[in-house]
């Protein structure tokens, strides 16, 4: 699997690294990349020691722990002569014949919430050890998960491991622009395609095949039921400690169906409304879902929109799902050809509104726009004015207009549509933009040029 991007957190990891000690901790959501990017970093090196946990019990995984020491050839005469029996005291030994010997090691423990679950001490015996042989051995241990509650708050004020972290690395998904890397010789649109489909999280990016179209990436890891992404979304669901599986999938389902205000999901979903905020809890939790908070309001407020997080959650509960049925008896080219294909550019429409945000975020816009303070969207609550976009930069507002439209031009009707909607939201005045992936008609470049309204293509969000 092709290594891509992630240049500012290999360049953090080996910083720390070259030092005498360091304690990294290095987490984010299931496959946006943790355990790639850390092989990709320690196999460079022959005095790194890699263990991965699992679900099972403290004894099974002290046993392949110990095994993977012994392979290692890092345990010392120490260790052969009296082998260790438990963690604290094999961590120990090992951490003392680093220290006897002199050489640097590298231990990283991954998929640490497995560990934490099975041993709830670790956290405790890995403080006194790093306290005790941090400051004496050139020791650099990382600690690696997916539990982002459970591994977020090992820092936290209380934890064992308060205030010993150098490093606290959490690993985002791909952006549209970083996701284009998997295909880079696709034209633009294609590669906001390919991020609409495949999303940002790089075990799924990995699929991709270049040489060949969209199209037949998808059939082939999406569509067809044996391919390697075909339950995805519920593969990541299964391996979580959900309250419900099966009511988490009819929220995403609502979700995914354009259902984004609490009550249309209760309703679609079949939910009470404490039963739904209790699932909606979880999904956040797990950035399987996110709050979309209007532009103005504070970020306490419950008057709020709920999104899928990554773009192939909204694929394949909008699209993949519908057709398992159907795939029975039809090919997956069929399906892809006749009801999904078609559909694909209705299916991009909030999804761009999502590439356009990360653009302004990123700074890819700042030579048009200026630094963008904050960005969100905002609509009425009667649901009559919307405006997709809203920026705040030191110079002013600017109000932003998402169009796909890949295969037609914006016009000048779609500025003074614009124009309308911001007259009413009561936020005052500022800069226009309008960005798409088509093109523009020549009475909207004019209208542009006259009132100073930013207008932007495939190419400029990438």
């Amino acid at each position: 699997m092709r290594f891509i991007d992630r240049e500012v957190e290999v360049a953090a990891l080996q910083e720390r690294f070259a030092g005498r000690s360091s304690l990294t901790l290095l987490y984010g959501q299931r496959r946006v990349g943790k355990t790639w990017l850390l092989r990709h970093v320690l196999d460079a090196r022959d005095d790194a020691l890699y263990f991965c946990a699992d679900e099972s019990t403290a004894s099974a995984l002290f046993e392949r722990f110990v095994a993977s020491v012994r392979a290692a050839g890092r345990g010392g005469t120490l260790w052969e002569a009296a082998p260790p029996r438990d963690w604290a005291g094999g961590l120990a030994m090992l951490l003392e014949a680093a220290r006897s010997d002199g050489r640097p090691l590298v231990l990283a423990l991954d998929e640490f919430q497995y560990l934490l679950a099975a041993e709830p001490s670790i956290t405790s015996v890995l403080q006194r050890l790093w306290d005790e042989y941090g400051p004496r051995a050139r020791l650099h241990l990382v600690l690696c998960g997916s539990a982002l509650g459970t591994l977020a708050r090992l820092g936290d004020s209380g934890q064992p491991l308060h205030g010993r972290f150098d490093l606290r690395l959490r690993l985002p998904p791909f952006s549209c622009a970083r996701a284009g890397g998997f295909a880079p010789s696709w034209d633009a649109v294609e590669r906001l395609r390919l991020y609409g489909v495949f999303g940002g999280l790089a075990r799924h990016l990995a699929e991709v095949d270049e040489e060949a179209s969209l199209g037949d990436n998808a059939v082939r890891a999406l569509v067809r039921p044996l391919g390697a992404l075909h339950e995805a979304p519920l593969d990541i669901l299964r391996t979580e400690h959900l309250s419900s599986h099966a009511e988490a999938s009819a929220v995403l389902t609502a979700v995914a169906a354009g259902e984004n205000h609490f009550g249309n999901i209760a309703a679609r979903a079949g939910l009470t409304g404490p039963r739904l905020d209790y699932v909606l809890r979880e999904l956040l939790a797990l950035e399987v879902l996110r709050r979309e908070v209007r532009f103005g309001d504070k970020p306490g407020s419950r008057y709020v929109r709920y999104r899928c997080a990554d773009p192939l959650t909204i694929f394949w509960f909008r699209h993949v799902l519908p057709q398992r049925s159907a795939l029975l008896g039809t090919s997956p080219e069929g399906i892809w050809t006749e009801r999904i294909a078609p559909r694909l550019d209705d299916h991009m429409g909030p999804i761009f509104e999502e590439v356009v945000r990360q653009a302004l975020v990123g700074g890819a816009l700042a030579g048009e726009v200026g630094v963008v303070e904050r960005v969100a969207p905002w609509w009425s609550r009667d649901g009559r004015t919307e405006v997709d976009l809203v920026a705040r930069t030191p110079a002013g507002l600017v109000f932003v207009e998402c169009k796909w439209r890949a295969t037609s031009q914006v016009d000048v009707r779609d500025l003074e549509r614009l124009q309308e909607h911001v007259a009413r939201t009561g936020l005052g005045r500022g800069r226009f933009m309008i960005a798409t992936a088509g093109g523009f008609s020549e009475r909207l470049r004019r209208a542009a040029d006259g009132l100073g309204v930013v207008l932007v293509g495939p190419e400029g969000l990438l």
